[in-house]
């Protein structure tokens, strides 16, 4: 199904097409393109119950952190992409977009480069993201009114999802609501792709972990600035930040929408940082800062 070409470039049959990639990045263009919803697909969960949809956000949240998790390990080199994909079961990869097929070509060749697989997963998990806001949405729409009576301590008749499900879906509305709040200033970072930054010292840099508001500053060291204002040093090399009691910088456990491991800083132990977003509900920077990125 897929065979390896001379040096980094892949030629991979994709439903009976075949496709040669000459690089890495020229792959991940190709498969931006697959990130969104087929239009049927969008049709089908318009048509859902309530009921349905919130088991469909339970199903995506669970898968999601399956590769989410993956992704970290692989960029983290806990594990491979590789050993991602020979042990991942091929039913919790969808049809869309080819997707089933891309991960299985992958997944057939010995010895793919590993950059390859690395930017299936993270492109997946981009895929997985669309689904994911095309539910919230669905389901926000129905209950907006609903939800901001609740909020507003009306008496009204609300429909109670099951507690785990309600939160999940609270918690994404909050997200949105956040990032329509600081839309103006602040852009999304590509989930899984890395961006380089330079600093300049004295000047701190925000940014947003979901909601919560953060910084990075260059001062005699480099330092991590949490949304209650907490300093922590960042290391030369890779600082995993987020809620896990294992990362580098340990947010605080009550920050529900902060994923365990939420970002990758990489410092060079000088001006220079690359950060990697791997987290659930994203982390955004003011987008004169999303202009260099780095496979």
């Amino acid at each position: 199904m897929l065979k390896k070409a001379p040096g980094e470039p892949l030629e991979l049959e994709i439903d009976a097409e075949t496709c040669l990639f000459a690089s890495p990045r020229e792959f991940e263009f190709a498969l931006a393109g697959r990130t969104s919803l087929p239009t049927g697909k969008i049709a089908a969960l318009s048509r859902l119950s309530d009921d349905e949809l919130l088991r469909e956000a339970e199903a995506i949240r669970v898968v999601l952190q399956r590769f989410e998790d993956a992704l970290c390990g692989a960029l983290e080199n806990v594990t491979t992409a590789s050993h991602v994909l020979e042990t991942m079961e091929p039913s919790i990869v969808s049809h869309d977009n080819g997707w089933r097929s891309i991960f299985a070509a992958l997944n057939d060749i010995e010895d793919a480069p590993e950059t390859y697989k690395r930017i299936a997963l993270d492109k997946y998990i981009q895929y997985l993201n669309s689904r994911q806001e095309v539910v919230k949405t669905l389901y926000g729409n129905r209950h907006k009114s609903d939800d901001d009576s609740a909020r507003a301590g009306s008496a009204a008749s609300v429909y109670r999802a099951p507690a785990r499900l309600r939160e999940t879906m609270l918690m994404a509305f909050d997200s949105i609501r956040a990032d329509e709040h600081h839309e103006t200033s602040f852009s999304r970072l590509p989930k899984g792709e890395t961006v380089e930054v330079e600093l300049e010292e004295h000047r701190a840099i925000e940014l947003l972990l979901a909601k919560h508001q953060c910084r990075i500053l260059l001062e005699d060291k480099l330092l991590f600035i949490d949304e209650s204002g907490q300093n922590s040093e960042l290391h030369a090399g890779r600082n995993v930040v987020g809620r896990d009691a294992s990362s580098d910088i340990v947010m605080n456990a009550k920050l529900r929408d902060v994923s365990r491991k939420h970002l990758i800083v990489e410092s060079d132990g000088a001006g220079q940082i690359k950060l990697t977003d791997i987290s659930s509900h994203g982390t955004s920077l003011p987008p004169e800062f999303l202009d260099h990125t780095a496979i």
